[in-house]
């Protein structure tokens, strides 16, 4: 029997020194090996353990067999699509930012190898070559990012097995199960999360096994398990702050000098604006001189339910609990404070449904005329009782309206909000209508309410309203019609009074014509109209909405605000914003994660935004990429790269440019004149 150890080293380097060429004896050894996996596949061999061929390979080549792979011919593992990388990337965000530095290591010390990173099911989620000898070989391979390398699509490799067995692996040569893999050797180790899942694998593949030895395999467990480190303590990280999120009071953490080192977002709102930034400041700036925790900190005696004032906000709280941060041997490094405030106001309880409508005319970003001319129209249709319809492309902020519309006509109410596009066919009616107990298998005995029974005497907001079943929008339209509702299975009317708010990126009058929308249910919703203009027809709220999400972002993860270069800055203004203010907020949450030395540059903006764009600049001041993406322009530069660029976009028409420009129509004239941008 081999040793534990042995059975993750291959029999082709377990006496073998780095770059030591192959021998007679090599050869001899990687022709027998051949011979026992073609006796497997023709199914005269047991998969048991031999001298030659682990019993774990021979398992797996067994499992490539059956899954009816050839292995004189080669499988091309399937790619994902950009968008599902993009996606899988994002998912991975923790896993990438722990292991890249380390990649970065490996790198520098292997110029002969390719480095792997895989998720737990195969998908690469990152591949570095080392020279371009490497990059031909991964070509015959198509070997790419995105690439599904498990044992079902490329057969027998060791991280394939690392993935299954959850152990390390190495293999050589024709211990792969496609002879295609000739001489290539491939040392690979497991990364687990904080709770032992599996969660990929990091592999060191080289050219030949001549390259790699023993202490190969040994080099790659030890980066795995620091990436693994890493990793695992990221996730504690994160789910230590999401824990201290979940709740409905006001966390601070002080360290023994009574400093704030952490604070949710609960405590940062309580605090506002007079301190913006809780982080770093002392606790009698925050609650002013209290005795009690004073005596906490020196004692490490606990609190609890004790009433405090704070003068500096005249606002009376309790802390509820406030426990001393001790080690296992007693020594004490602080202490955690609940905090929520005291209301003396007496009331009924109400009972509450609905989300929370947060945003106001005021809270919504921006200031070009398109935008301007929407908010003042949704400001001036509050004040009416008739329905009103929001149209915008996805992301452009339509719930955003409907709750300010909602929070200037019905603020007392409920807010109710119904996304028409998430809802099965087979339910919308029972979520909307409600239903009596016992009316279909699996109901409530006592029944439901629906959402336009609890939108009375508030806000009923029905989001992508142009997906909702046909066979529905009768219904809705004499609930409109009548202001009563029936439940399924009742036999009586609900009286119903509610602001009808509906929103929809799609042409509702297209689909009318088409026969999928109702006429109408479509002149019911249409009363009033409000357009949201996109994103890329807004100038320069793409900058001003940049930056507010800048300041948010470094403010939730108590890092220092990153500003954007103007390069950057042109590459946000020249890029078209399928995805509107959704996307440009994800764009700088990956900005500032990325970005160094507290500066966004071309090169920390997602590829998209980047991908294609041209600044135009003059012959004269054209440099190279990295030189333009730190060099700073002049605001001259700037002031003609966006009048260029807006000209464009409007197809030469000096009224719309102007408007989006926020200058005059002379003004413009002029400095079309000054920049030389008359076209012939």
């Amino acid at each position: 029997m081999m040793k534990p150890v042995e059975q993750l080293l291959s029999p082709m380097t377990k006496h073998r020194l780095d770059m030591q060429p192959l021998n007679k004896n090599d050869l001899i050894l990687m022709e027998k090996i051949r011979q026992q996996k073609a006796a497997l596949v023709s199914q005269r061999l047991e998969t048991q353990e031999s001298d030659l061929v682990r019993s774990k390979v021979l398992e797996s080549w067994l499992r490539c067999y059956q899954y009816g792979l050839d292995h004189n011919l080669y499988n091309y593992g399937p790619i994902m699509d950009k968008l599902a990388f993009q996606e899988r990337v994002r998912q991975k965000e923790l896993l990438l930012k722990a292991a890249d530095p380390y990649i970065c290591q490996l790198e520098a010390m292997l110029s002969d190898a390719i480095i792997l990173l895989s998720d737990e099911e195969g998908a690469m989620l990152r591949v570095i070559e080392g020279n371009e000898a490497l990059r031909r070989q991964n070509e015959r391979f198509n070997l790419v990012h995105g690439s599904i390398w498990n044992e079902s699509t490329v057969g027998t490799c060791a991280h394939c097995i690392s993935l299954i067995e959850g152990t390390p692996m190495q293999i050589c040569g024709p211990e792969h199960y496609f002879e295609k893999y000739e001489q290539i050797s491939c040392s690979s180790a497991p990364i687990f999360d904080f709770n032992y899942n599996l969660a990929g694998s990091l592999c060191v593949v080289t050219s030949s096994f001549s390259k790699q030895s023993a202490q190969s395999l040994g080099l790659v467990v030890s980066m795995a398990w620091a990436v693994q480190n890493q990793f695992q303590l990221a996730l504690h990280n994160e789910l230590l702050n999401q824990s201290l999120q979940a709740t409905d009071e006001g966390l601070l953490t002080l360290n023994k000098n009574g400093i704030i080192t952490k604070a949710n977002q609960i405590a940062q709102r309580m605090f506002l604006p007079g301190a913006p930034n809780l982080i770093g400041a002392p606790i009698e700036l925050l609650l002013g001189e209290q005795p009690l925790i004073k005596s906490l900190l020196a004692t490490g005696q606990p609190i609890h339910d004790a009433e405090i004032r704070i003068d500096s906000i005249n606002q009376r709280m309790l802390i509820s609990s406030a426990q001393p941060l001790n080690d296992r041997s007693g020594n004490n490094f602080g202490c955690v404070i609940k905090l929520k405030k005291i209301t003396r106001k007496k009331t009924a309880p109400v009972r509450q449904f609905g989300v929370e409508a947060r945003f106001s005319f005021h809270t919504i970003k921006g200031s070009s005329p398109q935008l301007s001319k929407a908010i003042e129209m949704a400001r001036k249709f509050s004040n009416l009782d008739a329905n009103i319809l929001i149209q915008g492309e996805s992301g452009t902020g339509k719930e955003m309206f409907a709750q300010a519309i909602h929070n200037h006509s019905r603020p007392d109410g409920p807010f109710i909000a119904v996304n028409c596009a998430a809802i099965p066919s087979t339910l919308i009616e029972s979520e909307l209508f409600g239903y009596e107990g016992g009316t279909f298998t699996g109901a409530d005995r006592q029944g439901r309410e629906g959402k336009l029974e609890l939108a009375n005497g508030g806000t009923l907001f029905l989001d992508e309203i142009g997906d909702m079943p046909l066979e529905i929008q009768p219904v809705l339209l004499r609930v409109l019609e009548e202001k009563k509702v029936m439940r399924l299975g009742g036999s009586s009317y609900i009286p119903v009074n509610f602001r009808l708010i509906t929103a929809t990126n799609k042409d509702l009058n297209e689909l009318v014509k088409k026969g999928q929308f109702r006429e109408d249910l479509y002149y019911r919703l249409k009363v009033l109209k409000i357009d949201i203009p996109p994103l890329r027809e807004r100038g320069a709220d793409i900058i001003e909405l940049a930056q507010y999400f800048i300041d948010r972002i470094a403010q939730q993860q108590y890092i220092p605000k990153p500003v954007l270069s103007d390069p950057a800055v042109l590459h946000l203004l020249s890029y078209h914003w399928p995805g509107n203010v959704r996307q440009l907020e994800n764009s700088m949450l990956y900005a500032v994660n990325i970005c160094e030395d507290g500066v966004i540059r071309p090169e920390d903006l997602p590829e998209e935004v980047t991908a294609g764009v041209d600044l135009s600049l003059p012959a004269s001041q054209k440099t190279s990429p990295s030189a333009r993406a730190d060099a700073n322009l002049s605001m001259k530069e700037i002031e003609r790269i966006m009048i260029a660029q807006t000209l464009e976009q409007t197809n030469q028409n000096i009224s719309e440019a102007a408007a989006l420009l926020g200058m005059s129509r002379s003004t413009l004239y002029r400095k079309i004149k000054e920049y030389q941008l008359l076209k012939s």
